[in-house]
């Protein structure tokens, strides 16, 4: 019999395989039914191609018209996971997929009746695991002299791994085309426009998605095409075209923030740009972050008129995130440590300048930012170290923020410089302790008053008027250091209110004279208890024992021996009875003494002139104005 072969046998062969291989690969067994000869081979030819056969690239079947596989290569059974032997027991149709069959037996069916020799099909085949093999399919015929189909001849390329591929980049196209097409950020892709330099001197769009349409007020229309200097010329003036060029140029990506008005309605909007190297181009993307930069220059705006209005606040006060962290200082805090905004924010509170001074006040911190960060509202007294390395002390607290669900968020401390109220605490505790000493020297005082009156008196109404008298000088003294500076008195009013009481309605019976000296505390009750003894020394023995007696009091300053200044007293009674030594000494005389030795470390001259009484005082002065 006669064998024709069609015009599109082994037609992906070509020219790759002689007439020599195509009569191998027509070959059948002895036991073909078809009983087709062949032109004889060498057994040389018989060897060569049939080894180029079965190790061919590309699968090569030998397939009934009924579709029977009768001779497949080893290329076919590796690319469906058979052996030959089970894949000769299979026909095509059962390992096709469903969805490809039909087309594939139609064809089939066009070869059969004579109306086309063959065809190419992209089919999907199922291997012997399950999954699916993707094969470019070529199929030749071989008819007899009648045109009688003989056989198919299948060359199957496997194309799996490329239609993955493919299918991966038309999965990706499609996610990119529907995110650009649902994404509220302008997007566009364009493509350098070169001088005969190979200069770039313009860009033209390739794409445009819809949120790039609305940001640039432009039609997909109107750019797709266009020419970007052309369209927009601000992107100069911007210094937008030499970015974009620079990305082309480097490929480096650039993102900027650029405040671009739109050219139609001359609106400005906010835009953060970002453009990347794409082929000779570049695709950039504009976000609108117009609400964001509003809201970013309302809240500095907050941000500063609060930092004003703390900044104005006397008080210390920060702000701190749970974990202790500095967020804010008003500008009185930084003064007071003499520190800068710098120095502090973003560091631990407790290790901040106005604690390190301590270890114990750092740890004492740290513990009660600890307990505020838990809720707990804290304060207490502490000091902190200001210019100089000096301590302020402050009245300090820790007052936590919560948030809707109690959690707390941030914590502000803050401070009130409490340096008068401690000073005020402190000299109400030193008056206390002066006021405690000053009762118990005065009791200690009036008891020995009493105990030496009452030893010297000979009745008790003499008792009576000494004792009075003598209380009423040291209440004088009091009141005097009451109504002045609680701490002091000065001579001049000392020595009235001592005397006059004795003196008026004479007032002219006593002379006073003197610079303006101040006695502490403890001269003014000695000193006026002296002034005292001797007014009612004068009263009962002396110059005002008559109607015309006077006494003369003068007072100085001077240097004494050690280089103290001394108080001199001189006591002058003119006018009086004649005067005599007293035979024994009174206890007005050893009060006159003892306080000016023992109370005021000084001494006294008493000198008994038969014209008057003649005193001086000598003692040192605690203060002098």
């Amino acid at each position: 019999m006669a064998v024709m072969t069609c015009r599109h046998a082994v037609a992906d062969l070509g020219m790759r395989f002689p007439d020599s291989f195509k009569r191998l690969f027509l070959r059948m067994p002895s036991s073909n039914a078809h009983n087709v000869s062949f032109p004889p081979m060498t057994d040389g030819d018989d060897i060569l191609y049939r080894s180029v056969f079965e190790h061919a690239a590309v699968g090569i079947a030998y397939i009934s018209p009924e579709g029977k596989w009768l001779r497949i290569n080893e290329r076919v059974a590796q690319m469906f996971g058979y052996t030959p032997a089970e894949l000769e027991a299979l026909s095509f149709q059962d390992i096709t997929h469903p969805e490809d069959l039909e087309t594939n037996l139609d064809l089939l069916e066009e070869v059969r009746e004579g109306r086309r020799d063959g065809y190419k099909l992209e089919k999907r085949y199922f291997h012997k695991t399950g999954h699916i093999v993707w094969v470019n399919l070529s199929v030749s015929c071989i008819r007899d002299a009648e045109g009688k189909l003989l056989y198919l001849i299948s060359v199957l390329d496997d194309v799996t791994e490329r239609k993955q591929i493919q299918q991966a980049l038309d999965e990706s196209e499609a996610r990119f085309r529907a995110y650009q097409q649902t994404s509220p950020d302008g997007f566009m892709i364009l493509h350098s426009l070169r001088d005969d330099t190979n200069e770039i001197i313009d860009f033209v769009w390739d794409f445009v998605n819809p949120a790039g349409e609305v940001i640039t007020q432009r039609t997909k229309k109107d750019l797709i095409g266009a020419r970007l200097l052309e369209s927009m010329p601000t992107h100069r003036r911007l210094g937008l075209f030499d970015a974009y060029k620079k990305v082309v140029e480097t490929g480096e990506t650039w993102q900027s923030e650029v405040n671009y008005p739109r050219q139609r309605t001359g609106e400005k909007i906010w835009l953060r740009i970002t453009a990347a190297k794409v082929d000779d181009g570049f695709a950039v993307s504009l976000q609108d972050i117009t609400n964001h930069k509003d809201a970013e220059m309302r809240l500095r705006e907050s941000q500063d008129r609060q930092r004003s209005i703390l900044d104005n606040v006397v008080a210390f006060v920060g702000l701190l995130a749970p974990d202790g962290v500095l967020l804010e200082a008003n500008t009185p805090s930084l003064v007071a440590a003499g520190i800068q905004r710098q120095d502090v924010i973003g560091k631990k509170f407790w290790d901040c300048a106005w604690w390190n001074y301590d270890p114990d006040v750092q740890a004492r911190i740290r513990d009660a930012v600890s307990r505020a960060a838990a809720g707990e509202h804290m304060r207490f007294d502490v000091k902190i170290c200001g210019i100089g390395n000096t301590r302020i002390p402050i009245d300090f607290q820790l007052a936590p923020c919560f948030d809707d669900i109690g959690r707390v968020t941030q914590i502000i401390p803050s401070g009130i410089d409490i340096t008068e109220r401690k000073l005020a605490e402190s000299q109400r505790e030193m008056l206390v302790r002066e006021l405690s000493h000053r009762v118990k020297n005065s009791l200690a005082m009036v008891q020995a008053i009493a105990s030496h009156t009452m030893h010297v008196e000979s009745s008790i109404e003499a008792f009576r008027e000494s004792f009075s008298g003598r209380l009423r000088a040291i209440a004088a003294c009091h009141d005097l250091l009451v109504a002045t500076t609680r701490t002091s008195a000065n001579i001049a009013q000392l020595v009235n209110e001592q005397v006059s009481p004795y003196t008026s309605p004479q007032a002219d019976r006593v002379t006073m004279s003197g610079p303006p000296i101040i006695l502490g505390p403890e001269s003014s009750y000695a000193f006026g208890l002296i002034l005292h003894e001797l007014a009612t020394n004068a009263v009962k023995y002396g110059a005002w024992s008559n109607e015309v007696g006077s006494v003369y009091v003068s007072w100085s300053a001077q240097l004494g021996k050690d280089g103290r200044t001394e108080i001199v007293v001189n006591w002058r009674e003119r006018g009086g009875p004649k005067v005599s030594p007293p035979e024994r000494k009174g206890f007005g005389s050893v009060l006159i003494e003892e306080s000016l030795s023992h109370s005021l470390g000084g001494q006294a001259h008493i000198e008994y002139a038969e014209e008057g009484l003649n005193a001086r005082f000598q003692f040192p002065v605690e203060d002098m104005a």
